[in-house]
């Protein structure tokens, strides 16, 4: 009886040590998976390269079905689809027809939407996490379409930035992405391009090789009529990044309008 008793015991015994290595085992691959996506995000990003993104996307979207207890996975969910919305702004500027520059509008403000149900989720789970309030501000903005969907989403997209803050004043995509609110909104509800531009100029002053820093200065400078400071902001972003895709663009395009 008692060796029965023992042998049981002991089955159970490595039944449970074989369940906690192959808990260990999945566990590691799936974080292996989140930090191979993360680098095929920022690969993505850095090259302009949409299938990277997409790819990084879909792993994400994968994880946060397995996990949905995970703040940050749905954050980078977020993150891919507001990178996406940027490529599709990049694809609009570049574009010269305009039924396919509303196609595009209509693709970014349908990731947009997307990828805020993502930043909710993430805020769901952790709401004073600074990055997920940014990426949903970005996201907001992006879904505007027009002068009424602008009223609407504009007010929430800055409700978002100025919580961001609140939670992190130092998080410096946050301020970037404040000055573009500066940039951005009309001038008779408080909007202002030289406070924009003054946010920008100081957080390059800070962070020197911040890639996006010069970008969104060189193209607050050039919306605004200053092809002189724009064509400076992005030779210097080239000096950083030789192979930054649009300050190339960019400086190509001013050179070429001259």
């Amino acid at each position: 009886m008692q060796n029965v008793t023992l042998k049981k015991a002991l089955s159970l015994l490595l039944l449970l040590s074989l369940s906690s290595l192959l808990f260990i085992h999945v566990t590691k691959a799936e974080t292996d998976s989140l930090e191979s996506a993360k680098r095929l995000l920022d690969e993505g990003i850095r090259t302009y390269d949409t299938k990277k993104i997409e790819e990084a996307k879909e792993i994400f979207i994968a994880q946060a079905g397995k996990n949905s207890t995970d703040y940050q996975v749905d954050y980078y969910v977020a993150l891919a689809y507001l990178a996406l919305c940027d490529m599709e702004n990049f694809e609009m500027r570049k574009c010269q027809d305009k039924r396919e520059k509303n196609i595009r509008k209509e693709e970014r403000v349908k990731l947009a939407g997307e990828g805020i149900a993502y930043a909710d989720r993430s805020l769901a789970l952790k709401e004073d996490f600074s990055e997920s309030h940014r990426v949903k501000g970005a996201l907001l903005s992006n879904k505007i379409s027009g002068m009424v969907s602008g009223m609407r989403n504009g007010k929430l997209a800055e409700v978002e930035v100025l919580r961001a803050l609140e939670i992190d004043n130092k998080n410096v995509m946050a301020q970037i992405e404040n000055a573009r609110r500066f940039i951005n909104k009309p001038r008779l509800l408080g909007g202002s391009v030289t406070k924009g531009i003054e946010i920008l100029k100081a957080i390059i002053e800070e962070h020197p090789a911040l890639e996006k820093g010069y970008l969104n200065l060189g193209i607050a400078y050039y919306e605004s009529g200053e092809e002189e400071w724009a064509a400076e902001t992005f030779k210097k972003l080239l000096e950083i990044n030789p192979d930054n895709t649009e300050a190339k663009f960019f400086v190509n395009h001013l050179r070429a309008s001259k």
